[in-house]
């Protein structure tokens, strides 16, 4: 009980002090001046042995004596709280300590400033452990999203829309507020994709991208967001950058057979080209049959992205658009840039595989087969690389295997099983093993 006493006691005291107003760094007196330096060693000595036990006494002193001693100590008291939580198992006693922790990143905010840092620190705490309180975290983490914009951090951005995903499960948020936060929230991720970012921090960003996403495809479906973005062009239609993002969403989720659609990827992209408008005309023409159309589109989308996120989307896109316009030339071409960017990207080994057996139709065997050993290798590497592929290069390796030459054809020609042979159907230059089809 008197332990229990103690944490509620930091709660008191802290609503105290973040209503008083400013005083001096080390306390109002020379005796808290003396307090407050004394229990800022003994606390600061205790965490840095992680005795985190130990160090809440005196921690918990220099709030009630000095808060604005130090920026740190309200770092380090939202960790000793957060371990003193994880080993806690008295419910009234957790219930005290979580207080303890949210108004820690209070009182920070009153002496240091940073609100919509620190309240995103204070949203994703309430998330972790508000008790399912999805709501009240959800307030906190729009308020900083609202405050910081573009500057929020991956972290926060991504806890805002988890907690709006809560709310949603809990029936205390619409589809609706699904999509139109989501715009606000994958809006401020890209702005961020599309900086001159360390790889590691990067890596942050893609990782938030694809909660986010993750959680808004689960719960949307095409006709919802059709609907929902028609209403937000309605009420403003003369918003370009808002359409923008929209149209960044039905791409995303594959709705460009929604009547919204066309309309706005034209006018988009006659007000500002883009690489996403582009890409939508592009989506739109092949869907409609005119490949032609849709590759002069996929290729521009591919050129006014030099350096984005999108960049290896677009090129395998116009790459499968290629391949489909019968260009297999130009499909290897866009399947290549995508290898350079991601090696071990399946789709693209496959279109490769594709490009190369479409050159057999154009020879005879026994280069033919060269052709077909070969696309064989890329649909085999697409396999091992890209478990995502997987089933789509059994198939092809199926289809190229049927082209196979039986023994005795091979033998005519002087090949066998597993002989070395260079591929010049088509315009290769590269090795395979001879394989035989078996009777």
């Amino acid at each position: 009980m008197k332990q229990l006493n103690r944490i509620a006691g930091l709660g008191a005291t802290i609503l105290l002090v973040g209503t008083t107003v400013a005083q001096p760094k080390y306390g109002a007196t020379p005796d808290d001046s003396v307090k407050c330096v004394r229990n800022l060693s003994l606390y600061q000595e205790a965490f840095k042995l992680d005795a985190y036990a130990d160090a809440y006494g005196p921690w918990r002193e220099v709030v009630a004596t000095c808060p604005a001693s130090s920026k740190k100590m309200y770092v380090d008291g939202a960790t000793i709280l957060k371990s003193l939580l994880s080993e806690e198992k008295d419910e009234a006693r957790k219930k005290a300590l979580t207080d303890s922790l949210f108004m820690t990143h209070d009182l920070r905010i009153a002496n240091f400033g940073e609100k919509a840092y620190v309240l995103g620190r204070k949203g994703q705490d309430m998330l972790s452990y508000g008790a399912d309180d999805c709501k009240a975290a959800h307030e906190v983490l729009k308020e900083s999203v609202e405050l910081g914009g573009e500057k929020s951090s991956d972290i926060t951005l991504s806890s805002y829309y988890q907690a709006l995903n809560c709310m949603y499960a809990k029936g205390e948020a619409t589809k609706d507020q699904m999509l139109s936060e989501y715009v606000i929230v994958i809006g401020h991720i890209e702005a961020n994709l599309a900086k001159d970012l360390k790889e590691t921090d990067r890596g942050y960003w893609i990782t938030a991208r694809d909660a986010v996403n993750s959680l808004f495809f689960s719960v949307a479906e095409c006709a919802d967001i059709g609907r929902i973005v028609k209403d937000m062009v309605a009420a403003k239609p003369a918003d370009i950058e808002l359409k923008t993002r929209l149209l960044k969403v039905l791409n995303g989720k594959d709705c460009t057979d929604e009547a919204i659609y066309r309309p706005m990827a034209e006018e988009v992209h006659r007000a500002n080209p883009s690489a996403e408008s582009a890409y939508s005309l592009g989506m739109m023409l092949a869907r409609s049959g005119d490949m032609s159309g849709s590759l002069k589109y996929m290729k521009e989308a591919a050129e006014l992205c030099p350096n984005c996120p999108d960049r290896t989307k677009y090129l395998l896109k116009a790459g499968q658009v290629a391949s489909a316009a019968g260009n297999n030339s130009q499909s290897r071409s866009f399947a290549n840039q995508v290898l350079q960017a991601e090696p071990k990207n399946g789709e693209a080994l496959i279109l490769i595989g594709n490009a190369i057996a479409a050159t057999a139709a154009g020879c005879e065997a026994p280069d033919n087969w060269g052709a077909y050993w070969l696309a064989y290798d890329y649909y085999q590497r697409a396999k091992s690389l890209d478990p995502s592929v997987a089933d789509k290069a059994n198939d092809r390796m199926a289809s190229a295997a049927g082209r196979f030459p039986t023994q005795a054809e091979a033998f005519f020609h002087q090949l066998t099983d597993g002989k070395s042979v260079q591929v010049a159907c088509g315009g290769s230059n590269e090795t395979t093993t001879v394989r035989t089809r078996k009777p």
